[in-house]
């Protein structure tokens, strides 16, 4: 039986009692009903079991009714139904004040019905829920099946999981990270306890239960499936349904990781795209060959993402190799329309802009979500962790060479400058990009000539005006924005950059005052970045 006291109230003729105690304990689960007419019965008392009685044992002594209760409610009674009219006329008041401190569910009884009438009435409806719950298990076993022999490609296969299994479920990856999960679920309380050994395992959760399924196909570990079900118990075949349904799911990531990183096609398209960026095939020739692999690689608009584990580790890493998957079977790591290669350098993403407009922003932020939870691991360890170099946006494939020296670029750049930022987009380095062949001396003698007010000869007082006019330059002009990098109000920050102005006499609301500007900061990046580099004789 696996019915909880609130369901067994529910039931005719056990629906004519009256709760009169222990409401609190209503969710105990019954696993059977005894009939309690020996006075150790609570030496035999199993745990989950409801006692029924009319009082015989306990009608002589309050404090041995309220001794017996205890003893019940320590060996797990589910709990206890007394027919009154034969011994007792009503229960005590210390019994009922006693079945609530112990959350004890008390019932009265209904006189004319007997013992027997109300356990074939609970057996019955247990017999029948096990029944349909077992024919539910063996429909969703012949959906499942019919699922798995499905030949074509799923977009959410996890959605499809879930609506099959007709509970709410959560996926998560080898990392401990959250793939899929039904709406309303939190990631800190799906991951609760990570991580977690490798071995099926149900544990309670607010409502019913949470089955834990480990994801795997034989050495390899994608993770865990957890399926949410709305009991405290289940049947063993409903057990057996969810690792059926962690097999397809393994079956699956699997195939399609192949699918999409079959190492013989990997490598190929690695040579390909080597030999197109060392202009040794033309994009047609790149096209041509892709597409007889299955691959079409431009669908309009483009921008090309470089990921890398930096410090430069090599390529293949494990922590990389697990990147490249997740970007291609994941569906919340499905931004746009995309297409990802493992190159020497890190992995190569061409994403497809639908709406032909830069996503350079958006995606910066969508893979700093995504993959924050490996960007805070990996730096609490001091390890290697993922950083992304994203190109403009192209328009034609014949740019995809441009795009890819783009990610390099901004990735040389930011080492030369020594930018920490996990996601950097080209176009934010692509003025320094333009200048960096430039003479330093030249540049240094440009950069005091049009600073010299603002260098000051004694103790240089003035450095506070000169770092408020380089977060502004920074912050492309905007007041608030630099005044939340310097820690101080806006109307500081305009105080203070009227006073520049009026030295340097610059009006900052004309464009080539703020590009000359913009050219001078670059300068002075270029300047001390060649100094620091420099060996101290």
């Amino acid at each position: 039986m696996q019915l909880t006291v609130k369901e067994a109230l529910q039931v005719y003729p056990l629906s004519e009692a009256k709760l009169v105690a222990g409401g609190e304990g209503t969710s105990r689960m019954m696993k059977s009903v005894n009939v309690m007419d020996a006075p150790d019965i609570a030496d035999w008392i199993k745990s989950g079991e409801m006692l029924f009685t009319t009082a015989f044992i306990m009608k002589d002594s309050e404090t041995d009714a309220l001794h017996l209760m205890r003893r019940l409610n320590d060996r797990g009674c589910a709990g206890l139904g007394i027919k009154l009219g034969r011994f007792w006329q009503s229960i005590p008041d210390g019994i009922i004040e006693e079945a609530d401190r112990l959350r004890l569910p008390l019932l009265e009884l209904p006189f004319q019905f007997t013992f027997s009438d109300q356990m074939n009435a609970l057996f019955k409806v247990e017999h029948e829920r096990s029944h349909r719950l077992l024919h539910e298990v063996v429909q969703k076993q012949k959906k499942l099946m019919q699922f798995a022999l499905q030949q074509q490609h799923h977009r959410n296969v996890f959605a499809e999981m879930s609506s099959i299994l007709n509970y709410p479920i959560a996926v998560i990856g080898s990392r401990g990270h959250v793939l899929y999960g039904n709406e309303g679920m939190g990631e800190q309380a799906v991951t609760q306890g990570w991580p977690w050994k490798s071995v099926m395992h149900r544990v309670k959760w607010n409502q019913g239960s949470c089955h834990r399924v480990p994801i795997r196909q034989s050495d390899e570990e994608f993770g865990f499936l957890l399926v949410y079900t709305d009991s405290a118990l289940s049947l063993r075949a409903e057990e057996e349904l969810f690792q059926q349904a962690a097999d397809v799911l393994a079956f699956y990531m699997d195939m399609t990781y192949r699918e999409h990183i079959n190492p013989t096609v990997q490598d190929e398209m690695r040579t390909l795209l080597t030999q197109y960026v060392d202009q040794k095939l033309t994009i047609q020739e790149l096209m041509t060959l892709s597409e007889n692999k299955g691959m079409h690689l431009f669908q309009g608009t483009y921008q090309c993402v470089l990921t890398t584990l930096e410090p430069n580790v090599f390529a293949e890493g494990k922590l990389l190799k697990q990147i490249h998957r997740e970007l291609q079977y994941n569906p919340l790591m499905q931004f746009t329309a995309s297409h990802h290669f493992q190159m020497n350098e890190g992995i190569l993403s061409i994403y497809t802009c639908p709406t032909g407009r830069d996503y350079g922003d958006e995606l910066s932020a969508f893979l700093l979500n995504r993959f924050g939870d490996v960007l805070t691991a990996q730096e609490a360890k001091g390890a290697p962790g993922p950083r992304f170099w994203i190109s403009k946006m192209k328009h034609e494939p014949v740019s995809l060479r441009e795009a890819y020296h783009e990610c390099l670029d901004t990735r040389q750049l930011a080492h030369r400058f020594g930018m920490k930022d996990r996601a950097l987009q080209f176009e934010m380095l692509e003025f320094a990009y333009v200048f960096q062949h430039v003479p330093e001396q030249i540049m240094e003698n440009y950069c005091n000539k049009v600073l010299e007010p603002l260098l000051a000869k004694d103790g240089d007082p003035n450095q506070v005006l000169m770092n408020t006019l380089e977060s502004f330059i920074e912050n492309d002009g905007l007041i608030n924005e630099a005044a939340k990098q310097l820690f101080v109000h806006r109307n500081t920050v305009t105080y203070r950059m009227e006073k520049i102005g009026s030295l340097l006499q610059m009006d900052f609301k004309k464009t080539n005052d703020l590009l000359k500007l913009k050219l001078v900061f670059t300068f002075r990046k270029f300047v001390r970045d060649k100094a620091t580099a420099r060996p101290r004789i």
